[in-house]
Order: structure tokens, then C-alpha cells, then sequence
């Protein structure tokens, strides 16, 4: 296949119109002063082939002699050229540089736009759009400005080439068309063997780039000892890159052939228009300045076939069809409605809930119905798998059931503004995030009017059981929560715990009427637990309340507990009530229980 019909050179031309298209005015004018670069070494040769024949001139008849005025014109002309071609070069720096960060930035943030323009979490939880995303997010690894670095160079290259063919045309019109031509398919040859062995087109190198994450990132380091992985992760790695060197060298066995044989093509070529020039110059017909011009031409019309910037804007070029595929699939959630604001004042119900996930077989909610009398506690309790975590999801709009509909107060939670309806939530998720940045944004996030609010953060932190560890933080609220950076601290998991439910008291405080906990106190001791929850009915007094826990001391405090199987409610009442109907809760009860009492179970 023609190179300039493949599938990379339509994925070059993508990326350059998206270039010229976001930054016109700084890619034309990046394009015209690459042009002048590239041409201004010509000019200045074709002013050396006027210096050889001007030199003999004024050498014979003397400097003050008038035939020796163009001599010093001719001189003038060439420093008039490299004071431009040096200000052109200096000022094509600067636009390539700033474009590079402007596109650099463009793409990355149309990516970001795009992930954020839904408002639920369909491209995290289907398969087909997770694996969009994950192509688009390449543009953060390999960087899209490097296109601007790529043809920046290149298009010098190719403009000092075509240029140097001018020259030698002028005098030899028919060694430059034949000398061209072979240059350009030894450009497409180089391109083509370039493309055979890259990395980025199959991405081979996707394993073996994981492994090495592994073997080199502090998340693996503890377990990679202590379980004895690292001899085991230096051969797979070694393997991998093995397989991937394997078919390099087989693609660059291919083109080894080729090249020789365009190589021995150019060396022909060459000898025979160096001959022809040497017998033109030994009979008279060709000057000394004419041959100058087009030794010099010969020499830069190598520069054809240069495949500088060629990685660079393989690199920029390679995600760039990836995003704009992710803009076009990816369409915004549903947005307005009816203001939450308040709400809920009565219930929330579920109502024939069924929910699948897009790349699941079964149901993970059945037929689910519920109703929550608004400033009541709730707590769910199930095997893992019940669907507690999903009913959360649903709950705060991140997912839309399948089946059946969530009211608020009657009204259903579709009609409801989206982000209205989160201003209602406070949630601390079980996989709650870890922000590497001061305890004050960890803390502020939960309502950001409060963010600045000093008082405010040590007070929620307080209220979470948190106020020694801002005493003991270096900076206080200031300290970044990350080791990683200068002056920074990191914390155990169950600090960060009480980080995560002081952001969401923080909401709570800011106007939240629902408080949602998913597992609130699993990285805290049986002690800490206890004291968090002794002020737990303080806390959330006057809130809707939904607490999912394995822990039943948890769970017991609760004005009403419920149990999920297989992604419908099978138990629903009190824990006393629970424990006297001797179902599925009273037997996790008393087995837990157990486990506190040495296994009598008293």
C-alpha cells in the first residue's frame, strides 16, 4: 500500500488539520518561517558560487578597484543572510515552543472535557468507552505537542532539500529532477521501515511497559520482595522485551534489502552527474562558480529524504484520532430539571429497581423496593456482590437503573437537576479518594464555599476524631498529604479515613440532607470505631442516613437495617428484630460476635 494512502499518513494528516485548525495563525506562521530556515542556506550557497567567481576578479585588479564593488556587495548579501537565517531560526524556536505547550494543552484538555462531560459513570463501567478513553489518554504519555517539535523540523529539512534541488536545476535542470526523485523514495523507503518497526502502531510494548511500572513504582515494591517476584518480574520482562526486539529486527530485515538497493541506486546516480559535472568543468562549459553552487546543492539535497521530527510527530500524530473518536461517542448526560435544593423532605423510595452493568451477564438489582422516610438512619448489610455499593451509585444519580425508577419526595430522580441533587449528598465511598494535596482541599472538597474556612476544616476535623493529627501536622490544615513532596506527610489508612468523613461532615455542614458511609469505619481499630460511633446519633441528627457495613456494631446503632441477596431486600427491620428471626443477619451477627468472644458465640 501506498504510504501516502495508509493508515498512518490519514492519521498525520488528521493531527496537522487538528493543529492548524485550533492555532491557525501560529501554525501558518510556525510553516512560512520553517520554509525561510530551510531556504536560507541555499541563497547563501548560491551567494558562495557569486564569491568564487568574484574573488579572481578583485584579486586581479586590486580592492580599491570598481570591478571589486560587487565582491563586497556579494560579502554584504551573505551576512544580510546569516543575521536572518539566525533571526529566523531564533523566532521559529519560540512559536514551535509555544505551540508545542498550546497544543500540548488543547488536546489534553479536550480529552478532559470530554471524560467530564458525562455526568454519570458510564466510561468507567462499559467496557467498549472504558477502552476509548484509555486509547485517548495516550496523548498524556507520548504528548501531542510533540507534532509541533516534529514538524518544525522536519518541514526545515524538507524546504533546505527542496531548496539545494532548485539551485542544481538552475544549472542542471535533469540532475536535479533524477537526483529528486531518488531522494523521495529513499524518504518513503526510510518512512516505511520507520512505520514496520515502530512500537506505537500495534503497541507491543504495552506488557512489557506495565511490568516495568511494577518493578520501578513504590505501590509494588513491598510486595514484589516480600513475596519473591523479583527475579520472576525481571525474566517476564525480559521476555517481553525479547518478543518485541524479535519482530523489530524481523521488520528491519525486510527493509534492510530495500535500502541496499535504493543505496547503490543514489551511489549510481550520484557518480554519474559528479562525472558529467567534472567533464563540463575540464572542457569549459560549466565555471567554477556554477560547480560550487551545485556541489553544494548535491549536498543539501539529502536533506529530501530526512526523517528529522519524523518520532516526534508519530508521537504527537498517534492520539489524535483517538480523541476525536472518544468526542464523537461520548455525549453529555442528561442535564437540568426540577431544583433539589432541600430535598429530601419526606422519602426517598426505590421503586422496582432493576440494574445491569453493560458488561454483565446477570442482574446486580432485581425488582429492588424501598423507602427511606427522610432524617431516619438506614443501614445495609450483605455478602459482597449483594449490590450495596451499587445502590448507592444509583442513589446519587451516577448510574440510572435499568428497571423501574428513585423517587425524592414523589418526584423522580430523573426529573431532578443532577448537580443540585449532589449538593443534597454528603458521600464517604469506600474507595474513597486520596488527594496529594494540602488537608485543607482534602477536607474543603466536601463543600468549597468552606474551603478557606480554617475554623470550619478543624472543626469538622474535630467532629471526625481527626483534631490531634492537624495539631500534629507540620504545617497544620497547610500540610500536603503526600510524602512525595517537600514538607509533605503521608497518613495511615485509618487517618485518611477520618479525612474522608470529615470532607463529607464538611458537606453535611454545608447543606447536605443525606449522608451516605460505605464501609466508614474499615481502616479504623475496634477502639476508634467506638468512640467515632458514640457520637454518631450527634452527628447525624436530623439526616437521612444510609451506613453499609460489615461491622454490626456498626450497623446495629441504625433505626433500620435491611438486608440485600442476590440484589433484592430478603430481611427488613430492627437489629433486635433481626436477631429474633433468626434469618441471614442474626447468623453473620452471631458469627461475628463469636470472633469477639473467643468463639463461644456468648
Amino acid at each position: 500500500m501506498s504510504f501516502l494512502r495508509s493508515p498512518r499518513h490519514a492519521i498525520r494528516r488528521t493531527a496537522i488539520r487538528v493543529l492548524f485548525r485550533a492555532f491557525p495563525r501560529e501554525a501558518s506562521a510556525l510553516a512560512l518561517l520553517a520554509a525561510l530556515t530551510g531556504a536560507l542556506p541555499a541563497v547563501f550557497a548560491a551567494l558562495v558560487g557569486r564569491l568564487v567567481g568574484e574573488v579572481p576578479v578583485a584579486a586581479t585588479a586590486g580592492a580599491g578597484h570598481q570591478s571589486a564593488q560587487p565582491l563586497v556587495g556579494t560579502l554584504i548579501a551573505m551576512a544580510v543572510v546569516l543575521v536572518c537565517l539566525e533571526l529566523a531560526a531564533g523566532a521559529q524556536e519560540l512559536i514551535s515552543t509555544d505551540l508545542y505547550r498550546r497544543f500540548d494543552g488543547y488536546l489534553l484538555g479536550r480529552v478532559m472535557a470530554t471524560a467530564l462531560r458525562r455526568e454519570d459513570l458510564q466510561l468507567a463501567d462499559d467496557p467498549e468507552l472504558a477502552a476509548m478513553v484509555d486509547r485517548a489518554l495516550r496523548a498524556a504519555r507520548y504528548g501531542p505537542g510533540e507534532l509541533v517539535s516534529g514538524l518544525s523540523s522536519q518541514w526545515t529539512a524538507r524546504a533546505q532539500g527542496l531548496a539545494a534541488a532548485v539551485l542544481v536545476g538552475y544549472y542542471r535542470p535533469v540532475a536535479a529532477i533524477a537526483l529528486t526523485l531518488v531522494w523521495l523514495a529513499v524518504a518513503r523507503a526510510l518512512q516505511t521501515s520507520y512505520y514496520e518497526a515502530s512500537p506505537f502502531w500495534s503497541d507491543p510494548l504495552r506488557r512489557a511497559a506495565y511490568l516495568q511500572d511494577i518493578g520501578l513504582r513504590p505501590h509494588w515494591a513491598k510486595e514484589l520482595r516480600i513475596f519473591g517476584l523479583v527475579g520472576w518480574l525481571a525474566r517476564e520482562y525480559s521476555r517481553e522485551w525479547t518478543e518485541v526486539m524479535t519482530w523489530l529486527w524481523r521488520a528491519r530485515r525486510i527493509g534492510r534489502i530495500r535500502m541496499t538497493i535504493l543505496a547503490a541506486l543514489l551511489l549510481a546516480v550520484h557518480v554519474i552527474v559528479l562525472a558529467l559535472l567534472a567533464r563540463s568543468a575540464a572542457a569549459g562549459a560549466l565555471h567554477a562558480a556554477a560547480l560550487a553552487v551545485i556541489v553544494q546543492g548535491l549536498f543539501g539535497m539529502a536533506m529530501i529524504a530526512s526523517q528529522n521530527g519524523d518520532p516526534w510527530i508519530e508521537n504527537g500524530s498517534v492520539p489524535v484520532p483517538d480523541v476525536l473518536a472518544l468526542e464523537q461517542v461520548v455525549q453529555p448526560g442528561r442535564s437540568g430539571g426540577a431544583s433539589a435544593a432541600g430535598l429530601p423532605r419526606e422519602s426517598i423510595g426505590f421503586c422496582g429497581v432493576g440494574f445491569s452493568y453493560p458488561a454483565g451477564n446477570e442482574a446486580v438489582l432485581a425488582g429492588l423496593d424501598l423507602s427511606i422516610q427522610a432524617g431516619t438512619s438506614l443501614a445495609i448489610v450483605g455478602l459482597n456482590g449483594a449490590g450495596k455499593t451499587t445502590l448507592v451509585k444509583l442513589l446519587a444519580g451516577l448510574c440510572e437503573p435499568t428497571a423501574g425508577s428513585i423517587m425524592i419526595d414523589g418526584t423522580p430522580l430523573t426529573s431532578l437537576d443532577r448537580l443540585s441533587w449532589w449538593r443534597q449528598l454528603a458521600v464517604v465511598f469506600q474507595d474513597f479518594v486520596r488527594y496529594e494535596l494540602p488537608l485543607s482541599d482534602n477536607i474543603g472538597f466536601g463543600s468549597v464555599e468552606r474551603a478557606w474556612d480554617d475554623q470550619a476544616i478543624r472543626n469538622v476535623a474535630a467532629m471526625a476524631g481527626a483534631a490531634d493529627l492537624v495539631a500534629s501536622l507540620p504545617a497544620g490544615p497547610g500540610t500536603t498529604l503526600s510524602p512525595r513532596f517537600e514538607g509533605g506527610v503521608d497518613l495511615s489508612g485509618g487517618q485518611w479515613q477520618r479525612i474522608a468523613f470529615a470532607r463529607a461532615l464538611l458537606a453535611v455542614r454545608g447543606g447536605a440532607r443525606v449522608l451516605v458511609m460505605d464501609e466508614p469505619t474499615a481502616h479504623l481499630d475496634v477502639r476508634a470505631e467506638a468512640e467515632l460511633y458514640e457520637r454518631f446519633i450527634e452527628l447525624t441528627a436530623g439526616l437521612t442516613t444510609i451506613v453499609i457495613s460489615h461491622r454490626f456494631s456498626t450497623v446495629r446503632r441504625a433505626d433500620r437495617i435491611i438486608v440485600l441477596e442476590h440484589g433484592r431486600i430478603t430481611e427488613d427491620g430492627s437489629h433486635e428484630q433481626l436477631v429474633a428471626a433468626g434469618g441471614q443477619y442474626a447468623r453473620l451477627f452471631q458469627l461475628q460476635a463469636s470472633s469477639y468472644h473467643g468463639g463461644t458465640g456468648e
